[in-house]
């Protein structure tokens, strides 16, 4: 029986983009295996020598990361640093192939998005709840972000950052063990409730991104692409109220985590594809309360799990460059985040607990032609335990600052 193409038709749309096959400005447009100078790009760069270098330096990363998972095991989180470069470095390999699939997919070659999706100056997120589990429940999620941007120069901005997320209710989570061989009152099963909790998160921090300047970054023979360095300390607070079994008698666990020393790069592989690595030491303090009691037991410093996340991201145009009433511009993200803090993970067979969630999205912003605010929409998918599907509106307002730094 022959196959549709629909399928393959449908996802070679999304990848190259809704725009016409022939943009006159597309003739200056980056092939995806040789050396180009995109107009509006100051940087040369060779996507194909980008993309072999991303993959050697992953590939690597992820070679030594299982080979030393394997070898350290699980005892002690000894194995933790090695399955963050499992992780880091896969994103990469991914990256690398899939950078390299679209490059050959683009009829025109590559060239610069106008007005590329980023990170909204305000965002509703919303994810949805539910379980799987007979008699177990995980609420609603609200979340609300702020992220202005601010120019401070043709080479570098600044973005601060503060956000609130919050369970519109309380999960509930039963014990599996089959205790009672009759279904509980007010229950489907014969699992009593083990846990019931509320959660909370607050954040604040900013991040700095500064361009290198030639001669300090790689041009040629390889013109491997612009890279930023970039800065991201941050603050948490996470607060969780706990209800263990049938007891009605709260219990509140407060987790505290700075992250004072968060440092990365961003590398421009093509006009149209980057890849970010961000790597950092985490601080944490760990508050608790009695049942029934009010008042938090404080616990000092302690150094946590290092941080890490790694991030590959496409844009993909809908509308051509300077065309059109509305602009419509597409960004595909794969990212990798791993902290070891909130029990969010992804379980790899009977590895469980050791590898960070991954996310994968689509964002979509509308601006029309002019028009100081644009309008962004994300959908997408958090892989791994405690995750789940979300939804982000977002509204991008103008920077601030007189000139344009690094997007």
């Amino acid at each position: 029986m022959r196959r549709s193409p629909s399928l393959l038709i449908a996802l070679a749309v999304l990848l190259v983009g809704a725009s016409p096959p022939v943009d006159p400005a597309d003739l200056d447009a980056c092939p995806s295996l040789k050396r180009c100078c995109v107009p509006g790009e100051e940087d040369c760069t060779h996507p194909g020598a980008a993309r072999g270098l991303l993959f050697a330096t992953t590939a690597t990363s992820a070679t030594v990361g299982t080979l030393g998972f394997l070898s350290a095991g699980d005892s002690l989180n000894s194995g933790d640093p090695f399955s963050q470069m499992i992780g880091l470095g896969a994103v990469g390999l991914l990256g690398s192939g899939v950078g390299a699939l679209f490059s050959l997919l683009a009829p025109q070659g590559e060239r610069a998005v106008d007005d590329r999706p980023g990170r909204p100056t305000f965002r509703l997120s919303l994810s949805p709840g539910g379980s799987g589990t007979l008699d177990e429940s995980s609420p609603y999620g609200l979340g609300v972000q702020v992220d202005p941007r601010i120019d401070l120069g043709p080479m570098a901005s600044l973005t601060p950052h503060a956000g609130l997320s919050l369970g519109l209710g309380d999960s509930v989570d039963v014990d599996p063990r089959p205790q009672n061989t009759q279904t509980l009152d007010g229950q489907d099963s014969t699992f009593p409730v083990a846990l019931r909790a509320w959660r909370m998160r607050v954040s604040a921090g900013a991040e700095l991104a500064v361009k290198l300047p030639y001669p300090m970054k790689v041009r040629a023979p390889l013109y491997t692409g612009a890279i930023e360095i970039r800065y991201a300390p941050r603050w948490e607070l996470r607060r969780r109220v706990l209800h263990v079994g049938d007891d009605n008698r709260r219990q509140v666990v407060e987790h505290n985590a700075l992250y004072p020393a968060t440092v990365g790069f961003r590398w421009h592989l093509s006009p149209r594809q980057r890849f970010t690595l961000m790597l950092g030491p985490r601080i944490d303090w760990i508050a608790f309360s009695d049942p029934g009691s009010g008042e938090l037991r404080r616990g000092g410093a302690n150094l946590g799990s290092l941080y890490g996340e790694a991030w590959w991201q496409v844009d993909v145009p809908f509308t051509p460059n300077g065309g059109r009433k509305t602009s419509v511009t597409g960004r595909l993200n794969l990212g990798y985040t791993h902290s070891n803090l909130d029990g969010v993970g992804f379980d790899l067979g009977a590895i469980v607990g050791y590898f960070g969630p991954v996310e994968l999205s689509f964002d979509l912003r509308l601006r029309k032609r002019g028009a100081p605010v644009a309008v962004q929409i994300t959908g997408g998918m958090l892989f791994g335990a405690g995750g789940g599907p979300f939804v982000e509106l977002g509204l991008v307002a103008p920077s601030l600052g007189t000139t344009e730094g690094p997007p």
